[in-house]
């Protein structure tokens, strides 16, 4: 499992948008809330197929400006192989990561 978490200087609509234009996987829910008309918390959930562990993997991205500014939230998980031991060879982190690293030039402190 990998978890990131970063601000961008996108609006949630705009990085939504981004993401879908730039993202390999399947998406595979998609959900906009609107919460008082001023503010916006958005979930996608994509999956992909991993070979070198036999696995898929889900990633949950979640995006929000409650605290006026874009928060991004990217969660891998079901990338381990087998039920005793919990090991991805990388793979969940990589997953996670895969959203952070399109949004890179536009991530703030």
């Amino acid at each position: 499992m990998g978890v990131y978490s970063f601000k961008v200087s996108k609006s949630p609509l705009e990085a939504l948008e981004y993401l879908k234009r730039r993202m390999d996987y399947e998406l595979v829910y998609e959900k906009v809330h609107n919460i008082k008309g001023d503010m916006t918390s958005i979930i996608v959930v994509y999956e992909k197929y991993f070979m070198r562990n036999s696995s898929r993997a889900a990633l949950t991205v979640t995006m929000n400006d409650f605290n006026g500014v874009t928060e991004i939230e990217s969660i891998s998980a079901g990338s381990s192989q087998g039920m005793i031991f919990n090991f991805d060879w990388g793979a969940g982190d990589k997953f996670a990561n895969s959203v952070k690293n399109l949004f890179e030039d536009y991530i703030i402190d």
